[in-house]
This record gives structure tokens, sequence and C-alpha cells, in this order.
């Protein structure tokens, strides 16, 4: 198993079912220099908070900025959690290799591989990847102070169309 590109984006839909919370948002992902923007895609039919969030895990302790996109009123705050990249954890199993649509007919399926690892803290982690390029298609990650969170990444790109992503919004500054 390969290791997926260090520099990419995409849309995520993320749910807690524990918690009762689902989102869907853009993430920005820099694995070199650990740091990761998440920006809530505001649905003006669902009244609830939306959040800009900046976690840049490069210093220590690490740093999470979290804008509320509403009240335009920032947190900033010391990441507690250490740094998990968007990849298979080492020393995971692999379950096999299966396709998201069909591979009898060319073009309309993606061939995957699935991976699971259980940590010595009890953590459990499930991942989906593409077979080629290891691009992330689907997380599932369960342990006692989070519960169960699935993310699912979607329109996927390589790179970072704005360089100034991981700049900490000014109302945070």
């Amino acid at each position: 198993m390969g290791a997926p590109p260090s520099l990419w984006e995409a849309r995520i839909s993320r749910v807690d079912p524990e918690k009762r919370f689902s989102e869907r948002a853009r993430i920005s992902y820099d694995a070199t220099n650990r740091r990761i923007r998440i920006i809530e895609e505001v649905n003006i039919l669902v009244a609830r908070e939306y959040y800009d969030v900046l976690f840049i895990h490069n210093t220590e302790p690490g740093t999470e900025y979290r804008l509320n996109l509403k009240t335009k009123e920032c947190q900033k705050r010391d990441i507690v959690d250490a740094w998990r990249p968007f990849q298979v954890p080492p020393n995971s199993t692999f379950l096999g290799e299966s396709y998201i649509g069909t591979g009898s007919i060319q073009g309309a399926g993606v061939q995957t591989q699935l991976w699971e690892n259980v940590f010595e803290n009890e953590d459990k982690y499930f991942g989906v990847y593409t077979a080629v390029g290891c691009i992330p298609i689907q997380e599932e990650f369960y342990s006692r102070r989070t519960g169960l969170v699935t993310t699912t990444f979607f329109d996927v790109t390589g790179g970072i169309s704005d360089p100034n992503v991981f700049i900490p919004p000014r109302e945070c500054m």
C-alpha cells in the first residue's frame, strides 16, 4: 500500500450517529506540514452553527483555530490529539479489494482496498482507499472518547488551489 498524495483537497461528509451530528465540508490537506483546513458548507435550511476550522499540528503543542461562520467569533486552542494523517496506519490489516460501482463495465467503477486496525488503546480504524493512487474514499474511526465517526471523501483533487488556505482567519488574529 502506497501513501496518498501529500497535498490534496476534497469535499467530505462526516457522520457521528451517537452525537446526532453530520456535516458536509470542504477540506484542504497538507501531510508534509501537518495542516488541515475544514470549512463547513452552510445549509440555510438547518438552524445550527457552522465552522471554519484550521488545525496546525507542526508546532508543539498544535493549534486549532475555530471560526463560527455565523457569529464570526473565533476560538484558538491547543490541540490535544496527536496528528493522524489520512492514510492507512502502520501495521493495519489488509481486508481485500472491492469495487465501488462495477468492475465489469469499463469506466463504471473504482477498485478499492479495505484496511482495518485496532490500536493499543483499543481505538479502531477502518479505511477504504483507491487501489491506484491510494486516494481516501471512506474512513471510520472509533474511540471511547469520540464514539464512531465516519468520513466519506469525494471530488478529491491533487494539490492546494489556494496557498493561503492554511493562514488563520483574520478574525482569529
